[in-house]
């Protein structure tokens, strides 16, 4: 799979397709937004936009509710040439301020997302990875809220939110919920990860909990920032059939039932992770930005080049 090989005019070819578009936005809704740019910050690495441009004041943060967000996103950013979406892990009430984003009430859910991480060349392991991960789950009563989202180089398994009961979430937290269960399946399975790893030589295969107050997660049929692959979800009855030519830009393969769930199904899985491992073990209030904001440095090269 190329790494860059893609003009710009075939990203942007990519983004036109009105499937692309409305994937995204079914992702991305009461979710807080994030596009990674082709156009480098001072340090080196692609520019991460966060925050709606030409409203740094209030810093608004980027949403998307519609496949015409997506594309008045694209438009103007086009100077910073935007190549990935992603989307929170968190689920909001609203998203109107950064005051928002630092209310902890305000949210109605965390996505359980485990990151498999891995060499792209050594797919085979991260598919098995992901199978182990979906056997648990299977084992603990769950098969009708889970995904794979292929990603680059490894894969996300997701659970549906729905999948933890209102009362469930009030009681406990949806950040303690999310981050409870996804350690708690990850202790368990850790075994069966190291044996793949050692099987396939994969030494950079791992599966990380990420869930944390501001995490974010490549919405489906997004390219990838680097890689010239889209991230494409797969049905857990299709995951074995997986192979890196369900990815390619030119002739994807895209499993659209990923939004499905059973309600109340993670319900008993998350009680007995909670009482394992506990929630999340640190404070939810995110600190603030003490350097100079990126979005300074975006709205200045917007400027330079006739946007914003």
């Amino acid at each position: 799979m190329g790494e860059g090989c893609l003009s710009y005019e075939q990203v942007l070819k990519h983004y036109a397709r009105p499937d692309v578009l409305a994937e995204i936005a079914r992702f991305s809704s009461k979710r807080w937004v994030a596009v990674h740019c082709e156009e480098r910050g001072r340090n080196g690495r692609p520019l991460l936009v966060r925050y709606e441009t030409g409203d740094i004041p209030h810093r608004r943060p980027l949403t998307v509710d519609s496949p015409s967000d997506v594309e008045r996103i694209l438009s103007k950013l086009y100077p910073l040439r935007p190549r990935a979406f992603y989307a929170s892990a968190a689920l909001y009430r609203r998203i109107q301020s950064q005051e928002d984003l630092l209310d902890e009430g305000n949210v109605l859910a965390f996505t359980p997302t485990w990151d498999v991480d891995n060499r792209l060349e050594a797919w085979e392991a991260t598919v098995e990875t992901a199978k182990a991960i979906l056997d648990f789950l299977e084992k603990e009563g769950i098969s009708r809220s889970v995904f794979v989202k292929w990603s680059g180089r490894g894969a996300h398994v997701h659970l549906h939110q729905g999948a933890f009961s209102k009362e469930l979430l009030d009681r406990h937290g949806p950040l303690n919920v999310a981050y409870a269960v996804v350690e708690y399946v990850s202790l368990k399975i850790g075994p069966k990860v190291a044996d793949i790893s050692a099987h396939h030589g994969a030494e950079t295969l791992r599966v990380e909990n990420k869930m944390d107050p501001q995490r974010v997660f490549t919405c489906p049929l997004s390219l990838h920032r680097e890689l010239d692959a889209v991230a494409i979800c797969i049905s857990p009855d299709d995951l074995e059939d997986f192979t890196p030519e369900w990815i390619r830009p030119e002739a994807f393969r895209h499993w659209g039932g990923w939004d499905r769930f059973e309600p109340g199904e993670a319900d008993e899985l998350a009680l007995r992770a909670l009482e394992m491992v506990g929630g999340y073990p640190r404070p939810y209030r995110r600190r603030r930005r003490k350097t100079k904001r990126v979005e300074d440095m975006i709205m200045r090269f917007l400027k330079k080049n006739g946007e914003g």
